[in-house]
């Protein structure tokens, strides 16, 4: 039994050669003109070593800025020697206007800071918010604050913001 399935799989194995051997000849054939077509590599070219010197060039990572003669001779910018008051330790979106007091033809206004704070009363001439923000107006309506901040070209210019009373105890 053992013989008879071992010739049987020799013959089938004679067969399955010669039953492709025309293919096999056409892709002889095919490969004698066939040659591989692989472009030279390109030549590397050495990039030339720069020194880096700190004291002369911008640093790598810091953003460049163009100053003019204006940026630097400019008389706007924000006093940073006089001491801050309380409510320069928050951003201006943070604080908001509680109501305005009368306290005789002064007018205060009381501002909400971020909890656990206390509610703190300002009258003109106070600063808050972190960018320099100067109280110029109080109104029945809104405080008005001009904050001086820097512009695209470094300048210092000043915004006016309006800080408006909630209406109906809001």
């Amino acid at each position: 039994m053992k013989i008879l399935t071992l010739l049987f799989s020799l013959l089938l194995l004679g067969c399955a050669a010669e039953e492709h051997q025309d293919l096999r000849e056409w892709m002889r054939d095919e490969a004698k003109g066939m040659k591989g077509k692989v472009a030279p590599l390109p030549e590397i070219t050495a990039f030339p070593v720069v020194a880096y010197e700190t004291e002369t060039l911008t640093p790598p990572f810091a953003p460049g800025k163009i100053v003019t003669l204006d940026v630097s001779s400019d008389k706007s910018a924000p006093d940073r020697s006089r001491p801050q008051q309380p409510l320069e330790a928050f951003p201006i979106e943070d604080l908001r206007v509680m109501g305005i007091i009368m306290a005789g033809s002064v007018p205060y206004a009381l501002i909400q800071t971020p909890p656990p704070n206390k509610p703190k009363h300002v009258r003109v001439g106070e600063y808050m918010g972190r960018s320099f923000g100067k109280i110029t107006a109080i109104t029945s309506e809104a405080i008005t604050v001009v904050e001086t901040v820097k512009d695209a070209n470094g300048a210092w210019v000043s915004q006016e913001r309006q800080l408006s009373v909630p209406k109906g105890g809001r």
